[in-house]
This record gives C-alpha cells, sequence and structure tokens, in this order.
C-alpha cells in the first residue's frame, strides 16, 4: 500500500471508532491474511505457562489486558540495561533538546525514548519481541499472523509538576486492530509511573471521540473498581488492548523504564520503517519484515 493511501487510512481509521464497526473491517483484513504460524497450547514461551494461552486470550479480549505468568529473567534485564548504557536518547516533543542527559535531563522533559533501529539489534530484545508464547497470544487477538509494527523503549521522569500526552487518559487507534506488550525494567509503584489500564474501556461505547480525557471523566464513567493500576517489579510483563483507555502515571519521584512491542495486521501509518540487518537473524521473516531486513 503506498504511503498516500495508508494515510488516507489512518484519517479514516481516526473517525471510525464504534467498535462494532471496527471488529468488523479488522476481520475481513484478518481473514484475508490468515494465521501463518502454528501453535499449541503448549507452546513453549518465556512469559506463559505451558496450558494457559487460552487464559491469556480471553483475558485481553475481555479485560482488554492480560498479565503473564513469568518476569523477564534477571540476567536478561541486566544485559539489557548494560547495552542500552551505550545509545542515546531523545524527547519525542523536543527534539530540539538532542540527546538527553538521564542523569540531569531537561526540566521540561517528561520522557526520553530509545531508537527502534538500536533496540532491533539487541538479540535480547528481538527474542522476546519474538517470544513464541506472545506471537501466539497476538495472533489469536488479532485473527491472523501478527506484524511487530513498533518496538520501543523510554524512561518516565518523576518531579514534574503537570501530566502531559500519553499521561493523560487516552485511546490508541494505531490499526485496525493491534495490541502491545509491556514489560517493566525497572520496579514500579504508585510514585514513579505505572500504567493505568480502564478494564473492559476497549468494547464500551463510551469516550468514542479521540482526544484526552480527564481523570474524573473516566472515573465517572467506568468507576473506580475498573480502574487498574500495574505496579509490579521489573522484569514484569503484560499485554493490552490500548484501543481502551489507559496511561502512563505523572512520576511523583524517581524515574520508569518500559519496553514496548506493538503486533499489529498492518504497518502503521505513524511510522517510517528502515529495517535494519543483524547477524544470525532466525526470526520469522513476515512477522519482522517492518524491523529486520534480508
Amino acid at each position: 500500500m503506498s504511503n498516500l493511501l495508508k494515510n488516507l487510512e489512518y484519517r479514516i481509521m481516526l473517525r471510525v471508532t464504534e467498535k462494532r464497526l471496527r471488529d468488523t473491517i479488522a476481520n475481513v483484513i484478518a481473514s484475508n491474511r490468515g494465521k501463518n504460524l502454528s501453535f499449541a497450547e503448549n507452546t513453549k514461551s518465556s512469559f506463559i505457562e505451558k496450558g494457559k494461552l487460552s487464559k491469556h486470550v480471553d483475558n485481553l479480549r475481555s479485560d482488554g489486558f492480560t498479565v503473564f505468568d513469568h518476569l523477564v529473567s534477571s540476567e536478561r534485564l541486566s544485559r539489557i540495561m548494560a547495552y542500552i548504557e551505550m545509545l542515546e536518547c531523545h524527547d519525542p516533543y523536543r527534539p530540539h533538546l538532542g540527546s538527553i542527559d538521564l542523569t540531569n535531563p531537561a526540566p521540561e522533559s517528561h520522557i526520553a525514548h530509545y531508537e527502534r533501529k538500536d533496540l532491533v539489534r539487541n538479540s535480547d530484545i528481538l527474542e522476546i519481541a519474538n517470544d513464541n508464547g506472545v506471537i501466539a497470544l497476538a495472533q489469536e487477538f488479532l485473527g491472523a499472523a501478527p506484524t511487530i509494527s513498533n518496538i520501543n523503549m523510554w524512561w518516565s521522569f518523576g518531579g514534574k509538576k503537570q501530566a502531559e500526552e500519553a499521561q493523560l487518559y487516552h485511546r490508541d487507534v494505531d490499526d485496525w486492530r493491534f495490541c502491545k506488550f509491556f514489560i517493566y525494567l525497572t520496579d514500579v509503584s504508585a510514585e514513579n509511573g505505572p500504567h493505568i489500564y480502564v478494564k473492559g474501556s476497549s468494547a464500551s461505547p463510551a469516550y468514542r471521540r479521540i482526544r484526552r480525557y480527564k481523570d474524573n471523566e473516566i472515573e465517572s464513567k467506568f468507576g473506580k473498581q475498573n480502574i487498574i493500576i500495574f505496579e509490579r517489579p521489573k522484569g514484569s510483563a503484560f499485554m493490552v488492548d490500548t484501543f481502551g483507555f489507559h496511561k502512563g502515571l505523572l512520576p511523583k519521584s524517581g524515574r520508569r523504564l518500559l519496553l514496548q512491542v506493538e503486533y499489529s495486521l498492518d504497518p502503521l501509518a505513524v511510522e517510517k520503517y528502515s529495517p535494519v540487518p543483524i547477524d544470525n537473524n532466525i526470526y520469522d521473516k513476515y512477522v519482522n519484515r517492518l524491523i529486520i531486513s534480508d
């Protein structure tokens, strides 16, 4: 699909926010693609316990999220942290600031992102993104073989006066159907910016206009009992349907590091892709076609 057509489709996507219509379109796309990858209920996975894939599929469809059974190992976390020490990161909302000093970020910067091309070159991150159980879950949720359409990692900084951008409640409309895999690389408490999700909001007809929403709007509509706060230790992992309402809570102190892998039916119109070559490419070419070159 040309960039012009993809951008047109995205503008339509922003306006089509009724869940049944979005699902109808997604189902047509998915049925034409098919499930090209074969997995069993006991597929070996670093995140999903054998025999529990169906449970996670049901959770993701009904609640909009599912928390995985196993954490990322401390050894893998240490290797990733050592790797990113060599990388630069930037504030995507303030590119004029250049490379962000993590020990002394600019007062106006709430977040600092690493570049996808650098993250893709890390074997531990690629193995996480291509975990058999996670790919199987994404395929069942999407209804077709998934595409890794983004890999992202960013710091969130504490001590800011007011939330901004994704720190406010919102729906994502990245594709007709998509899901995001989150991994905490630091311990996350209520103080340093946990991910927050509104249980069941993906299927809800409430608040279909795509904008940022205030806390009191969300709580009055969905109830405080459905506001799920992901306070968890580093290594924790969960999959989320971010068409449902969510945000990253503004950190009061400290800083949070999060890895995100997105799975979708198609490339994302808002992303520019430059697949990178890697050594010993053992990964599915279709799933990784946007991030790894032949």
